[in-house]
């Protein structure tokens, strides 16, 4: 039990500080580090271009603890429909198979692409209802 608990200082809640920030991620990492031994956390992402470079969509995950997260995808409105989205996301569940990675994980809004996901073998394992108010968000998961 820590020592001198009356000369602490609760700071009041601020708009948060890059170093502070910087420096409470850096302990966070340690404790996990010291509980669950090295974590390499490896971003990843497919994207799709036009021929001038004008992004079209993209996909941005990373592999972290045996698991394959999904952060972001995205397909501009004018080419949905076309298995863009499909296509970028075998591609990420290629990748991180070859690398040992068979758990995938992604959230997903009810105002977003839940019948993708659920296309795409993923299942869902929870829900957050009114995240965002009058929305649902949805926990989901596939294992490969």
């Amino acid at each position: 039990m820590a020592s001198n608990l009356n000369e602490l200082i609760i700071e009041p809640v601020l708009s948060a500080q890059s170093k502070d920030l910087q420096e409470l991620i850096t302990e966070l990492e340690a404790y996990n580090h010291s509980k669950l031994g090295d974590n390499h956390k490896q971003p990843i992402m497919s994207m799709i271009k036009q021929p001038n470079g004008k992004l079209v969509g993209g996909v941005f995950a990373y592999l972290s603890y045996g698991w394959c997260t999904i952060e972001l995808l995205w397909i501009d409105e004018q080419y949905r429909g076309n298995d863009l989205a499909t296509k970028i996301l075998k591609q990420i569940e290629a990748f991180a198979i070859n690398e040992g990675v068979i758990r995938f994980k992604v959230e997903t809004g009810s105002f977003q692409a839940l019948d993708f996901y659920k296309k795409q073998g993923f299942e869902v394992y929870a829900e957050l209802e009114d995240y965002p108010l009058g929305h649902t968000n949805y926990y989901c998961r596939k294992i490969i």
